[in-house]
């Protein structure tokens, strides 16, 4: 079975900096010094937003995973011929080894 753990936990990174890129300052000012002033006059033409190229990376992947299946049909199906023949064999040093670098991938892509 082919279930990508990173999906989900980028996925919920990438939408935290979607929703922070999206919001507004409703009824404040950010002048040059990025300070935030009360009040309800338009920013100056100069201002610009940037996406930073850790986001656009973020954003490249999440469609890239999206566009992958959730489940390997075809490794599934022979996961089960293997366990009706009785050929299937768990190897505990694996799953340990494949759990572990899990965990450091997930733990490296989000700091």
């Amino acid at each position: 079975m082919s279930i990508n753990p990173l999906s989900s936990a980028i996925g919920a990174k990438t939408n935290h900096i979607s929703d922070s890129q999206q919001s507004k300052n409703v009824g404040h000012e950010v002048n040059r010094n990025n300070t935030a002033q009360s009040g309800n006059a338009a920013p100056a033409a100069s201002d610009t937003v940037s996406i930073t190229g850790t986001a656009s990376q973020l954003q490249a992947l999440e469609k890239q995973l999206a566009s992958l299946p959730v489940v390997d049909v075809q490794r599934v199906d022979s996961v089960k011929r293997e366990i009706s023949n009785g050929t299937f064999e768990i190897n505990p040093p694996r799953i340990a080894d494949k759990m572990i670098q899990i965990e450091s991938a997930i733990s490296q892509r989000l700091g």
